[in-house]
Formats: C-alpha cells, sequence, structure tokens
C-alpha cells in the first residue's frame, strides 16, 4: 500500500512538472512570435530617401549581406534624444544565428536556405527601418533646435 501512494505521487510530480514545462515552452514561444512580429511590422515600412544619402545604398534593392553595414551606420548616427533602444542588437544576435544555420545546413536543405534568406532580408530591412528612423528623427531635432 505505501509503495502504491509513493508511485502514485511520483506520478502526480511528473505531470506537474510536465505541465510546467509545456507551460514555460509555450510562454516563450509566445514572447518569440510577438516580438518577431513587432519587428517584422518596422521592416515593412517604406524607407526615406535619407537612408540612401547615409549609406548609398538603395533602400529597395537591400540584401542581407547590407546588415552589417546598416547596424555599423546605424551605432555611429546616435538617435535624437527621444529615441530608445529599438532591439536592434537583439535582431543582430537572431541574425547570426539564422546565419549559422544557413551555413550549416542551407547547401543540403533548399528549403531552410530559402527560409534563412528570407530571415536574413527581414533583418536588413530592420536595420534599415531603424536606421532611417534615428536619421529622420535626427533631422527633426536639428530643424527644431536650429529655430532657437
Amino acid at each position: 500500500m505505501p509503495q502504491r501512494v509513493a508511485i502514485r505521487n511520483l506520478y502526480s510530480t511528473m505531470i506537474a512538472a510536465f505541465i510546467l514545462v509545456l507551460s514555460v515552452a509555450a510562454l516563450i514561444q509566445f514572447g518569440v512570435s510577438q516580438w518577431r512580429a513587432m519587428w517584422l511590422t518596422i521592416a515593412a515600412r517604406p524607407l526615406s530617401d535619407c537612408l540612401q544619402a547615409a549609406t548609398g545604398l538603395d533602400g529597395n534593392a537591400l540584401k542581407p549581406e547590407d546588415f552589417y553595414l546598416i547596424t555599423k551606420t546605424s551605432h555611429y548616427v546616435s538617435p535624437a534624444p527621444h529615441e530608445r533602444n529599438v532591439w536592434l542588437r537583439e535582431v543582430g544576435i537572431y541574425f547570426r544565428i539564422v546565419s549559422v544555420i544557413e551555413k550549416l545546413v542551407g547547401s543540403q536543405m533548399p528549403a531552410v536556405s530559402e527560409w534563412a534568406h528570407s530571415e536574413l532580408l527581414s533583418c536588413a530591412k530592420y536595420a534599415a527601418a531603424v536606421l532611417d528612423q534615428r536619421l529622420n528623427a535626427n533631422l527633426a531635432y536639428a530643424a527644431d533646435m536650429s529655430r532657437f
């Protein structure tokens, strides 16, 4: 009889642990999906001519390889005082992870290669949108300051 109680308690504990693990995994998946949806929305915004003037890149012809140039330029362009961190560092980490996945399995699996290329392009577009926002914010800030 005591063995049955111990086994029943063990099963109850295992079920509770299993539910906890699944709940945490679902929460993480939701968080990542929400974060990704937010930065993809920013990446879809049209770009102004400021981006081309600052980097020499055409906003309509971005390539995944442009990500590093755009982020480096964005790093050197100080945002206007009201600008905040817009997840550029985190998107850079995501960019590197997807790049590694593409290098490891992209040549054997064309579907993974296409997915990775699409994700890397989205990262480059996001970085371009952030840089464009910063450049436009700096221009607006300079215009406001010139009035004084």
